[in-house]
């Protein structure tokens, strides 16, 4: 595998589109600095990945996008395509060319191409992982990589180790499992606290569930009882309503005739009906055109008041022209002035030229003739002067030898005394050292007692919040189950307001008057509503108050009798019913004699009369009299009983549990059904579960209150708990830290000791350079002084010539002080005159630009002008339509006024038919009135069929038809009729039900059922990925080391060759933590002490960076390797060295260097030259070596 092209489109300099192709072997990109070499490493790394901006010398990652220059505009995109032979099919797909391509706009988006196809940056990172190839290998070495290679930071230094060693891949597996696993360990937590919740839920709705299905089964029995009884006097109704329907056919039949005899009458006065319809036509004709000719006079009058706005803009916009075209001939006259100007001072310009020529010519001839006088002079004395200056040359040599040895000598004494400081100040911070790590020691000590202290507080937190939660499961359970109690009452709330707002027990005909009264203010005027509405009773009396009353309960109270006949005739009208109607001024007030009263109270059970147990409005105390001042309540049966005979039945008498004992001994008695629906006591029970729901309530805010106290007691403790936890960690840290500095002081101690006895040993050989540099330095201060002796008699000889020539050397130098003054001006005026004809040329432009503006707005204004005129044309020609719309309007109005006339005669004629109209009507009336009769028997008992279907909706949701599939044979209703009130009598022992408890707790046990298997799943997940994460970490120890291993031989084999001896060594700084230990790098150079690393020169570390990517290169060699100026710190000699020891490597695997250094130059195959002919492009030439020096040779 290795790299085959790289095609490059405005990235960074690359503005235009520039393909390289590589082969095998050495290819070195050479340029200037700036040229733009560094780029084409930068493009690699980005096509597979790069995403940080900083690692490409940029700010963000749009400044890869080329930004333009003086002369080119910036382009929209950054593109990169990298092929890749895969012929040994190393990459793990089945392609023998792999192209990757990489593209960013300025929008910020960015796209990955693998073979043209569009891609995730994953699927290119996992195709090149483990390659040596990517964002994070050790294939592309850029400018300052060495440094990062070789870092003082672990994690920049372990990269490339990790990388080499083939364990990224298990690295990002890893971290993915121990994502997998948190994410695992907190879905446990929230599914554990669901069960517990669900735990808590499943027992009450399991009973709730029970009760509700016994519930629905009592239901589904009486459902099919009670329907069966509606069905059965339903049909009964029907029968009767087929009777009365045939008799008011007979009625409607005998109104059909009477209005078939009315109709004759209109027929024949039908020929004047027509004619008085099409006079109405006619009118509304005239009236519809009356309107469009008002209509069209408004419109017109618009258009003209448009046209006179659009005058008005164009007289405007005339005006504006006649301001433009002044100002434009002003400014004409103005440049033609100032073209003469220009014009005159052109010509005065070529005279001046013209003079200035001849002094120039003039001079210059005068210079030829002096100057060959001074040719044999001069000539004697440039030869003088020539070897003054060679000795000049060879004695600037001398001196600088001199002051190198002297400043050798200065630097070397410099150096050992700031040695010798060193080494003072060595010992002193070695103390210091030592104090600190006494210091430290202590702050250990202290910081471990902390430690036992705060775990034992955190323990102690943890008792407290478990308990405090405990405490706040258990309210919040309490605050649930009155939530629910009031959830119920709601409910029943809800159904009890609802069946008072529609008035459900009453008949259909209250219903509809109590709808209008409601609509209608003013029909209500005098009807108070039904008794039912209008009185209060103790809960104790109502069963016998509402039995004494029965049906009157639905009676209606009026004002007086004319307010009953107008809700009669409504009823009446409507056919919505019938009703009973109590007028205060006809319903007189009855009550038992006085002395029959004082009786009935000495009597055993006796409770009152029931006029007394009602209470109401004084204006309606006699009706309540007159319905109920001769009914007893007595407390029982037995009680009545004597009571009725005692007084032999000559008034009623009604128990307490609603037995009737009429008057004259008649009796009733039973079961009296569910009294909570009764309509009397209805908005009694409303305002006692009102009470109830309010008492809940304020139940629920107490609770509340009361969670919110252990609320803010949990969350005490738990922030206590976090505190506690916080310190802790804090003092965890703190022992790291200190324990680590303890470490570091160590090193520190060790380093300091190295570093003395390094430096006794320079100051050693220091001192044996100082005296040779003195040998030297007095051996060049012997050669100087004889330099100088011959400077000085050279001196002498051209002193002697020049003395000679000094009056021809003056007027040479005068000559040529004037000839450049003369050359300036003519320069000067050729410039001047050059910009003057281009004033010249911009003023004549304006002109001609100022002529055609002035054209423009000339035929501008003449169009305006022509528009004008057409409009006021246009406006004439309206107002003379109008005119005409006008008169023709008139004589429509006319027209009107006569058709207006002739419908008023044709009125007065039909008048007289409408006489014997009326008989017929009368004849109607008499036959609706019996109509009426029929129609209120039949509304009678369509309320009552209405009633028992609306019960059958209102109690069991069914239709009629419906009903019928469920119907049952009965054939003994009063045992029918117990087996109902025995079932009512089960329904209401079992109390409140909760009907969807049954799919609640179906839901809540499916749930809870459903999160138990999530828990068994989530907890073998959890074990799973632990072994997972068990065999990863096994998995990269083992290679980590075997792979490390093999790194540390090549690297002291490599370290040997290049440096020819010596000893190097990578160290793991924890052995027992390899995945994370720290990397130590240990070099000795030939000759020299066993050091670290970062203590060498720039060019050995840059040597060591180098023997570290040929040790990687040996054990997992990388297809393709890109050097950014690797070289750049070696000397020559080292150079070569680098340049040899790549040829080794040529034949299996693809460099591609890129260099300033002549001897890597050299040693490639293809030379690249990357330059800048226009300033901020870069531009690529390319030159095979063989082909290269072929040509040379020819």
């Amino acid at each position: 595998m290795h790299l085959k092209s790289l095609e490059i489109q405005g990235f960074k300099s690359f503005a235009d589109k520039i393909v390289l192709n590589f082969n095998k072997g050495q290819t070195a990109v050479v340029g200037p600095n700036g040229s733009g070499k560094s780029n084409i490493a930068d493009a690699v790394r980005w096509v597979l990945g790069e995403q940080s901006a900083k690692t490409l010398r940029g700010s963000k990652m749009e400044d890869v996008i080329f930004a333009g220059t003086q002369h080119r505009k910036p382009v929209g995109f950054a593109a990169v395509t990298i092929t890749i032979d895969n012929s040994d099919k190393e990459l793990p797909v089945d392609f023998s060319e792999v192209s990757v391509s990489r593209r960013i706009y300025r929008s910020g988006e960015s796209e990955y191409y693998l073979n043209k196809t569009q891609c995730r940056l994953k699927d290119i990172q996992e195709l090149f992982m483990n390659t040596g190839v990517g964002r994070e290998g050790y294939s592309i070495i850029g400018q300052g990589r060495i440094d990062e290679i070789l870092s003082n930071r672990s994690d920049e230094r372990r990269l490339v180790f990790e990388e080499a060693a083939g364990i990224t891949k298990y690295k990002a597996r890893k971290r993915e499992a121990e994502r997998k696993l948190e994410s695992t360990k907190q879905n446990l937590l929230r599914i554990n606290d669901i069960l517990i919740e669900l735990e808590t839920q499943l027992g009450p709705l399991e009973k709730q569930a029970q009760t509700a299905r016994r519930y629905i089964e009592l239901s589904n029995e009486l459902k099919g009882i009670e329907v069966s009884l509606f069905l059965e006097t339903i049909d009964k109704l029907r029968i009767k309503l087929e009777d009365v329907d045939s008799q008011t056919k007979i009625i409607r039949d005998q109104i059909d005739e009477e209005n078939r005899r009315i109709e004759n009458i209109k027929n024949k006065n039908r020929s004047k009906n027509e004619k008085l319809e099409e006079i109405k036509k006619e009118i509304d004709e005239l009236n519809n055109q009356i309107h469009n000719l008002d209509s069209r006079i408004e419109k017109n009058e618009s258009q003209i008041n448009l046209c006179q706005e659009r005058i008005n803009h164009l007289t405007s916009n005339n005006e504006s022209f006649n301001s433009d075209i002044s100002s434009i001939k002003d400014r004409t006259t103005e440049l033609e002035i100032e073209v003469e100007k220009k014009k005159k001072r052109l010509s005065m310009m070529e005279r001046d030229e013209e003079n200035f020529g001849h002094l120039l010519a003039e001079a210059e001839e005068t210079m030829a003739a002096i100057l060959q006088k001074l040719d044999e002079g001069e000539r004697q004395v440039e030869e003088a002067k020539q070897a003054i200056m060679d000795k000049q040359d060879n004695l600037s040599e001398s001196k600088i030898r001199f002051n190198n040895f002297k400043n050798d000598m200065s630097n070397y004494v410099q150096l050992k005394d700031r040695l010798t400081d060193d080494i003072r100040q060595s010992v002193v911070e070695k103390d210091k050292e030592n104090m600190k790590k006494e210091d430290l020691n202590a702050s250990l000590r202290k910081t471990r007692e902390g430690i036992d202290k705060s775990k034992a507080r955190i323990n102690m937190l943890e008792q407290k919040m478990a308990e405090a939660q405990r405490a706040l499961q258990d309210t919040k359970a309490r605050e649930e189950s009155i939530r629910r109690e009031a959830g119920t009452l709601e409910s029943r709330h809800r159904v009890l307001l609802d069946m008072e707002e529609n008035m459900e027990g009453y008949s259909h005909s209250v219903k509809a008057l109590n709808r209008i009264c409601k609509e209608d203010k003013s029909f209500a005027k005098g009807i108070y509503g039904p008794v039912a509405q209008l009185i209060h009773v103790e809960k104790r009396y109502e069963t016998a108050i509402e039995i004494s009353l029965g049906g009157a309960l639905q009676n209606i109270i009026t004002e007086d009798e004319y307010a009953a006949k107008r809700a009669i005739e409504y009823l009446k009208t409507n056919r919505i019913g019938r009703a009973t109607f109590l007028p205060k001024t006809s319903v007189k007030p009855r009550s038992l004699e006085q002395n029959t009263i004082e009786n009935i109270r000495k009597m055993e059970g006796f409770e009152g009369i029931a006029s007394d147990k009602v209470t109401c409005d004084k204006e309606f105390s006699g009706i309540i009299l007159n319905l109920l001042a001769r009914t007893v309540v007595v407390k029982d049966m037995d009680s009545g009983i004597q009571m009725a005979r005692r007084f032999n039945y000559s008034f009623r008498i009604v128990t307490l549990e609603g037995e009737l004992i009429n008057a004259g001994g008649s009796m009733t008695g039973g079961s009296i059904g569910n009294k909570t629906t009764s309509i009397i006591g209805r908005n009694r029970v409303i305002t006692e579960i009102e009470k109830e729901l309010n008492a809940k309530k304020a139940q629920l805010n107490s609770i509340c209150s009361l969670i919110k106290e252990k609320e803010l007691e949990f969350n005490n403790i738990s922030t206590d708990y976090t505190k506690e936890q916080k310190a802790l960690s804090d003092l965890e840290l703190i022992r790291l830290r200190d324990e680590s500095h303890i470490t570091s002081i160590n090193d520190n101690i060790e380093r300091i000791d190295a570093k003395v006895d390094l430096m006794k040993q320079q100051v050693s050989e220091i001192e044996q350079q100082i005296e040779e540099v003195k040998r030297e330095s007095e051996k060049e201060a012997l050669i100087t002084r004889a330099i100088e002796e011959e400077i000085e008699k050279l001196k002498e000889i051209v002193l002697s010539h020049q003395t000679k020539n000094k009056s021809e050397q003056i007027k040479r130098d005068e000559l040529l002080t004037d000839i450049n003054d003369y050359r300036v001006s003519v320069n000067s005026i050729v410039e001047s005159k050059q910009s003057i004809k281009e004033q010249i040329e911009m003023l004549l432009q304006e002109k001609n630009s100022n002529a055609l503006k002035l054209t423009k707005r000339e035929e501008d204004q003449k169009r305006n002008k022509e528009k004008i005129e057409e409009l006021k044309a246009e406006i004439q020609s309206i107002i003379k339509t109008n005119t005409n719309l006008a008169e023709e309007k008139t004589g429509r109005h006319m027209k009107l006024e006569g058709v207006a006339e002739e419908r008023r005669v044709l009125e007065e004629e039909l008048s007289g038919m409408l006489d014997k109209v009326t008989e017929h009507n009368s004849a109607i009336v008499t036959l609706q009135e019996n109509l009426g009769r029929l129609d209120a028997r039949k509304a009678k008992m369509e309320s009552e069929m209405e009633t028992y279907q609306n019960r059958l909706w209102d109690d069991y949701e069914l239709t009629y038809g419906n009903a019928l599939e469920i119907k049952k044979e009965i054939t003994n209703i009063r045992a029918t009729q117990n087996r109902i009130n025995e079932i009512k009598a089960e329904i209401r022992e079992l109390g409140p039900v909760n009907v969807t408890a049954i799919e609640d707790y179906s839901k809540t046990k499916e749930r809870y059922e459903f999160m138990k298997l999530q828990h068994d799943d989530l907890t073998k997940s959890e074990e799973k990925l632990r072994r997972v994460i068990q065999e990863i970490t096994s998995v990269m120890r083992k290679q980590f080391i075997e792979q490390f291993a093999i790194i540390n031989k090549n690297f002291s084999t490599v370290f040997k060759e290049l440096f020819e001896g010596g000893y190097a060594e990578i160290k793991l700084a924890d052995e027992e933590n390899v995945l994370e230990s720290n990397i130590d790098i240990i070099v000795q150079p030939p000759g020299k002490k066993l050091q670290n690393m970062m203590l060498l020169s720039g060019g050995e570390r840059a040597m060591v960076a180098i023997a570290i990517i040929f040790a990687i290169l040996r054990m997992r060699p990388a297809p393709f390797y890109i050097l950014d100026e690797i070289e750049a710190s070696l000397d020559d000699a080292n150079v070569f060295k680098f340049a040899e020891y790549l040829k080794q490597y040529t034949k299996d695997l693809q460099f591609i260097i890129i260099t300033h250094r002549k001897g890597t130059m050299e040693a490639a195959d293809t030379l690249y030259g990357v330059t800048m002919e226009e300033y901020g492009v870069s531009k690529v030439v390319s030159l095979k070596m063989d082909e290269g020096i072929n040509k040379y040779v020819s």
